[in-house]
């Protein structure tokens, strides 16, 4: 932020995590500036699934997505120049609405009351405040948790202007991050593809090659062997499924948000007791070194090696493949299910329509192609050797695009907050299509 000025002079905001604002800005609770209510169950006899000139109106879901549709209706309850914000699970999120719309349950809706521009506000609501909601389970924020929280008051010019200022700018970055995101999305789909060819084709483009007699296999290498999953294992299971106590410390209790691809990530997972632990879960819940993590709720077919360096059980989220490592090495089967094919096949076996998972017994059956031992080490060593440098690429362009949006979230924040003056900013575009205009 160091080349934007700063105001003259501040004061003491009295809200002790806002800090200092400009001194000709004042402060007051959301529920000063707007009215704010809860969004309500749908009217069926008003509601469509498709839009037409009949059913108009978006009918906007609690789902941290502006563009997140439920249908749309004949009615709206809700006015032009508004805003919504996410009133469950993830709360908080808020979107300005320059249109009129109907929102559902849980979706909270603030209009304005006295003068003031929303979208200034819903800038405001992303990056500064930060609702602390206290639950049990799911995070919840209610129309009477929202209305005590402080804001800033801007002149209404002056919030236009830093509107104008925003758009503009993050604009800019939200158009860096998304090429930064293709560039991430070309590079693993390369990755599957150069994986899959080697777990499936095989490292020999002259060996000669036989009808898998699997349709979305193709042709494979004539020495390898087409067997399935639960062939290749001891046995294969899930987590427990019964309530585990939560604790500071003790082994640590791992759900599919806790497998990455080729890693688990402990640093976010829950822990419980070791009394629980011993007590209270079976063995096939309780990890050995070796052994497969394979994701089947919600995100399918992440796959990680456990090392067994931590006391670790998993959850019913996670499938667990013990193999027999007399003929297939772990390290081949990670790299295999990361592939296209087998993604490909695990999401296309998937059950369920709000939240996908595959069953153990459908992820048993699903052929695998299997080389001799001697091959499938050859075949790990040469992928860690092509895949590193792809990985570096993958990882520097995931790291700019959080960089851009650390940048935006405190540009926005510097901004709406009084930290930096750009009452004196000009829209670059504003003047070329001026200058364009006297040119003509």
């Amino acid at each position: 932020m160091a080349k934007y000025q700063k105001y003259a002079e501040y004061k003491d905001s009295g809200v002790e995590w806002l800090g200092e604002i400009p001194s000709h800005w004042a402060t007051c609770s959301l529920s000063k500036l707007f009215a704010i209510k809860a969004g309500g169950d749908v009217d069926l006899k008003n509601f469509s699934e498709d839009r037409s000139e009949e059913y108009p109106y978006p009918i906007y879901t609690n789902a941290n997505n502006e563009n997140s549709i439920y249908g749309y209706s004949k009615v709206a309850n809700y006015q032009a120049n508004s805003i919504t914000v996410s009133g469950r699970g993830e709360v908080g999120f808020s979107v300005y609405r320059d249109h009129p719309f109907d929102a559902i349950i849980r979706l909270l809706v603030l209009t304005p009351q006295k003068e003031c521009h929303p979208k200034f506000y819903a800038y405001y609501i992303n990056e500064v405040i930060n609702f602390r909601v206290e639950s049990s389970a799911i995070g919840q924020l209610s129309t009477l948790q929202i209305s005590p929280y402080k804001t800033v008051l801007p002149a209404i010019d002056e919030q236009k202007l830093i509107i104008s200022f925003l758009d503009y700018e993050t604009a800019k970055i939200d158009n860096l991050i998304a090429k930064q995101k293709k560039l991430i999305e070309l590079l693993k789909e390369k990755r599957q593809a150069v994986i899959s060819h080697a777990v499936t084709k095989g490292l020999n483009p002259n060996v000669p090659m036989k009808d898998s007699g699997v349709e979305w296999l193709g042709e494979v290498p004539a020495h390898w062997e087409v067997s399935r999953v639960g062939w290749l294992c001891e046995f294969i299971s899930y987590g427990f499924t019964n309530p585990m106590p939560s604790t500071d410390e003790g082994p640590y209790m791992l759900t599919a948000t806790d497998i990455e691809f080729g890693r688990v990530k402990y640093e976010g997972a829950r822990r419980t007791s070791i009394e629980a632990f011993r007590n209270l879960l079976s063995p096939k819940s309780k990890l050995q070194a070796g052994d497969i993590l394979v994701t089947k709720d919600g995100t399918l077919g992440r796959t990680a090696l456990f090392d067994g360096d931590n006391e670790v059980c998993i959850s019913q989220s996670v499938a667990l493949l013990r193999l027999q490592k007399k003929i297939v090495l772990p390290e081949f089967l990670v790299r295999a299910f990361s592939g296209a094919d087998y993604q490909s096949k695990i999401i296309f076996d998937a059950g369920g329509t709000t939240i996908k998972h595959i069953y153990i017994s459908t992820l048993s059956k699903m052929n695998f192609v299997l080389p001799p031992m001697h091959e499938q080490k050859t075949i790990v060593d040469e992928l860690k050797s092509k895949l590193t440098d792809m990985d570096q690429l993958i990882d520097q362009a995931i790291n700019a695009s959080n960089l851009l949006g650390e940048r935006r979230t405190a540009l926005i924040f510097s901004a709406v907050t009084g930290k930096i003056d750009v009452r004196n900013w000009q829209n670059p575009n504003t003047n070329n299509e001026a200058n364009m205009e006297l040119s003509t």
